[in-house]
């Protein structure tokens, strides 16, 4: 991906190291909030000891975000991540901190510590330089659940910004341009109960219902666009010889435009159930918006790569069905860019890992497209 020159230098790998070992060692669920909260103390005392002003901001009921800045109070560039994991306290036992084989392994070590470790070297480095660029840094309690208690903040310090960079990992060492929106229905399906041999014709399945209702998700569902529907959890019934009363299905939904997503949200919520004696009750919707191309983030994705081209690093693109922050700031007219983060791989899976020669490569190549950014390129 790249080559190791002077500028990377300025970024002492074992120092980024140690502070990824402490981010992992920190476990922080997202539905754990003193975790988190813990967490976001922890990086705000080690920010103001290097130099960077800093304030937790109150998420309830997931916790405490983290917000730091240098430079100018207004403009420049927002950098945007979060503070939870996928992974419950106490993974550590078996999925211990490591290293092995130039990788850092550990739960939430690639999403997305790694990223935090990369800000937190940025960052510093920047207040020290004579005229230091505008960068904030904000970190939220809840990206992993949907973000609904951070959003507002989210929005608020991005609107304040005229750029955001996501430090959400790096996908092979690409930047995401692209995300799909996404979201979650909760579908409650109610029959009516009957014995099953003595007199099923008196029941209405709600179990069956459901069954009818996944197939008619495959018809909403479109490949050649991408939009997908799948079922993800289910549960009916309430005994063996028992027409099932009542039923809920879980369905992931995905889509890689607004108007997909639209659509969607409109076929699920209007969907008629085929036995009269069931009703079905949906709830969501595709909440969180795609992150869609914009002249103005595929200018940012233009000089990023330029950025990276000049420190010996081939910055990518790719489009990805996963969704982060970035696609609100996205949805909300900021310029975003995505998936800035060092590389690795296993997110949200036991082989979890970054690739330790990537995390002071991309903490200059960070400083040097914030520093650009600010001087108008």
């Amino acid at each position: 991906m790249s080559r190791r020159g002077p500028e990377h230098s300025r970024f002492a790998l074992e120092s980024i190291l140690a502070d990824l070992e402490a981010l992992v060692r920190l476990e922080s669920p997202s539905d754990d909030a003193a975790a988190v909260s813990r967490l976001a103390a922890w990086i705000g005392e080690r920010l103001v000891e290097r130099g960077v002003g800093s304030a937790r901001r109150r998420c309830p009921p997931r916790g405490d975000a983290i917000l730091a800045a240098v430079g100018p109070g207004e403009g420049g560039t927002l950098l945007l991540g979060h503070l939870d994991t996928v992974w419950p306290v106490g993974t550590l036992v078996d999925m211990p901190w490591r290293v092995e084989d130039e990788r850092a392994l550990g739960p939430g070590v690639f999403d997305m510590k790694a990223g935090i470790a990369i800000a937190m070297a940025v960052l510093p480095t920047l207040a020290r330089e004579p005229a230091p660029p505008a960068v904030s840094l904000l970190l939220v309690p809840d990206e992993e659940v949907g973000g609904a208690a951070s959003r507002e903040l989210l929005l608020a310090e991005a609107r304040r910004h005229c750029r955001v960079l996501v430090l959400e990992p790096s996908l092979d060492g690409a930047a995401k341009v692209a995300r799909k929106g996404c979201g979650v229905f909760e579908v409650s399906f109610a029959g009516r109960a009957a014995h099953a041999g003595l007199e099923p014709e008196r029941g209405a399945s709600s179990l069956a219902e459901m069954a009818r209702f996944v197939l008619f998700l495959e018809g909403v569902a479109d490949a050649e666009r991408g939009t997908t529907l799948v079922a993800t959890r289910a549960r009916a019934g309430s005994a063996a010889n028992v027409v099932p009363e009542k039923a809920h299905l879980t369905v992931d939904a995905r889509a890689w435009s607004r108007g997909e997503a639209e659509r969607v949200t409109a076929a699920v919520r209007g969907y008629r159930p085929t036995d009269p004696g069931v009703t079905v009750t949906v709830e969501g919707a595709l909440d969180r918006p795609p992150l869609e191309p914009t002249p103005a983030s595929r200018a940012l994705f233009e000089e990023a790569r330029r950025v990276a081209a000049g420190l010996g690093i081939e910055l990518g693109a790719v489009r990805v069905g996963g969704a982060s922050d970035g696609n609100f700031t996205a949805a909300a007219g900021i310029p975003t860019l995505d998936g800035l983060g060092p590389r690795g791989g296993g997110a949200h899976a036991r082989d979890e890992h970054v690739l330790i020669a990537d995390l002071s490569r991309r903490a200059s190549f960070l400083a040097a497209l914030a520093a650009g950014l600010a001087r108008g390129r």
